[in-house]
């Protein structure tokens, strides 16, 4: 299959499941965008960064070797990526932190 027919594929099995109720409307213009911009409570919610590791899995047919593997990589890694997770949280939240100063300003 070629890319752009999996690309189409993909885009009709978005919208098909789309009209069933499994994912929220499209926001296919920049307007739309504009109009549902995340106010401040959301964006704090976002600035901090967990990483669940329930989420580590594979979808493979002999995945649980797979995932045992992607979980062992976590743990061992563990350390660098809660370094990495808390400056970005901090550098997030200070973005955040930021912006609420410049919407009180107006």
């Amino acid at each position: 299959m070629k890319p752009e027919e999996a690309r189409k594929r993909a885009r009709a099995e978005a919208d098909r499941l789309r009209t069933a109720g499994a994912y929220p409307p499209s926001a296919d213009s920049s307007d739309q965008m504009a109009e549902t911009r995340p106010d401040l409570a959301r964006l704090r919610e976002w600035a901090i960064i967990e990483v669940d590791k329930d989420l580590v899995y594979s979808t493979r047919k002999v995945g649980a070797p797979i995932t045992w593997f992607k979980r062992m990589l976590l743990r061992m890694l563990r350390q660098y990526t809660t370094e990495l997770e808390a400056r970005q949280t901090r550098f997030n939240v200070a973005v955040v932190a930021y912006l609420e100063r410049l919407e009180k300003r107006d």
